[in-house]
């Protein structure tokens, strides 16, 4: 049986091909994509980045602790953070989900912080206050849709947030009483 020079091209590309593929798949499938007030940190902590710490340090927020606590801004406390790689829009730079930790959090909320990487450094995206950030396998423009949400004695809510470009934006809402 002869096969011709066309399909000896196209098996050696599926060939290269699927390594590749299964590795997409692999670190995509091995983030953490779920984050809740109920963790104590995330699953697979990684370092901060300094330009992301640059803008933590900004943050009013985090102003606010270091004020109260009498901490001099350039002495920001790493253990006020925890942080985990995402990817949001591909497979290439990682981004960035980072939790308040400490005096950062509440009761039954904590702080997310969302960054994505740029040719430039890290861009925060998206900064909420809930109980729990879930990154979807979805995809709207380019970048992964986030739900944030959380729930109280008599109500649970939820946002869905889409990319608009150049930062997450609310999409939809839901709000329901708990039964």
């Amino acid at each position: 049986m002869k096969i011709g020079w066309g399909a000896i091209i196209l098996l050696t590309a599926l060939a290269y091909r699927g390594p590749a593929t299964a590795q997409a798949k692999h670190t995509y499938s091995s983030e953490q994509v779920h984050f809740s007030a109920e963790d104590e940190g995330v699953q697979k902590p990684v370092p901060i980045p300094e330009d992301v710490l640059a803008i933590l340090n900004q943050d009013e927020l985090v102003r606010n602790v270091l004020k109260n606590e009498g901490i001099p801004a350039d002495k920001l406390p790493l253990s006020w953070f925890s942080a985990s790689f995402i990817h949001l829009s591909s497979l290439g730079e990682p981004d960035l989900v980072v939790l308040g930790e400490g005096d950062l959090r509440g009761a039954n909320v904590v702080t997310f912080w969302v960054f994505c990487s740029t040719p430039h450094g890290h861009e925060l995206v998206l900064m909420a206050h809930e109980h729990d950030l879930e990154v979807k396998k979805a995809r709207w423009k380019g970048h992964r849709e986030i739900e944030i949400s959380g729930e109280t004695a008599i109500q649970f809510s939820s946002v869905l947030l889409r990319w608009d470009g150049d930062k997450y934006a609310a999409y939809r809402e839901k709000s329901e009483p708990i039964k």
